[in-house]
């Protein structure tokens, strides 16, 4: 299906539109839940310290005047959101989990090397410690940080790989879901809600429950798929799962070893190496 925009509406404008609606409908309905606890048993994270109305006046001035001007001067030089108004479906569907990846590397990157080196001029200029002051337990926290980190960590691990992957052409239905997903996933996995609890093996099996005809293998793919557990420890312990978190790939925490659940495992192995190098070495005449 090809849509066309009016001519007097730029694809890069359209494209932020529905990111903006999709993050704040998505960032109210969970703000909704928190506020009247109708998902407790689905809350793994207390809700943030700091309120909703505290938050949004910094979340807007990033999204209106960071976000904004910068998918529109990609536009004007031609490296996104301009070329054929409807993708080969091939090209569309690779450009999708192309574009995971691309965000995983891009984040991982500026994540770890940027926004957690400790020399002391980059913490200052930074100041990743303000999206940190918040404990990634309400939606819109999700856009929550400093400009140069809000540019570093949602705008480049956006446009970046949107780049490398073609532009997406003019392709308003490409764009719109992909603004519209992934402003819904970054909401998700600052929400302090995992979902994975659903769908639980005591959910589906022993027939009980409307999940009692799925089977264990689909469900585990879906829990695995929504688990939002990753982001919510690195927002913990500040320097595992960099940019491993929900509707991430996990490729580069995967292969670093920095993500949470591998932490613990490789020093403990780094340890015994240690020791085993330290004791040949003694002993050694």
């Amino acid at each position: 299906m090809e849509v066309i925009l009016p001519s007097w509406l730029p694809l890069s404008i359209y494209a932020w539109f529905v990111q903006e609606v999709a993050f704040h409908a998505a960032g109210l309905v969970f703000e909704w839940c928190d506020r009247t606890n109708s998902m407790p048993h689905l809350k793994v994270r207390d809700v943030d310290r700091k309120p909703y109305m505290q938050m949004l006046p910094r979340v807007l001035f990033n999204q209106c005047f960071i976000l904004l001007p910068t998918m529109m001067f990609v536009q004007t030089i031609g490296y996104c959101f301009v070329g054929p108004t409807h993708l080969h479906p091939l090209h569309f569907l690779l450009s999708l989990p192309a574009m995971a990846i691309g965000h995983d590397v891009v984040q991982y990157l500026t994540h770890r090397y940027l926004l957690h080196n400790p020399n002391l001029r980059l913490m200052r200029l930074l100041q990743h410690s303000l999206h940190h002051s918040t404990g990634a337990s309400r939606g819109i926290s999700a856009c929550y940080m400093s400009a140069p980190d809000f540019f570093l960590e949602i705008v480049l691990p956006y446009l970046v790989p949107l780049a490398l992957v073609g532009g997406g052409g003019a392709d308003v239905l490409f764009h719109s879901l992909v603004a519209g997903s992934g402003a819904i996933g970054g909401v998700y996995e600052h929400s302090g809600y995992d979902f994975a609890a659903v769908f639980s093996p005591k959910n589906f099996m022993g027939g009980k429950g409307q999940l009692s005809s799925w089977t264990p293998n689909v469900a585990a793919l879906i829990r695995d798929f929504v688990d939002n557990r990753a982001h919510g420890e690195h927002h913990s312990r500040a320097n595992v799962s960099f940019s491993d978190g929900f509707g991430s790939p996990g490729i580069c925490d995967s292969f670093f070893g920095t993500r949470w659940d591998l932490v613990a495992a490789r020093r403990a192995a780094a340890e015994k190496e240690w020791q085993a190098q330290r004791r040949t070495h003694m002993n050694a005449k």
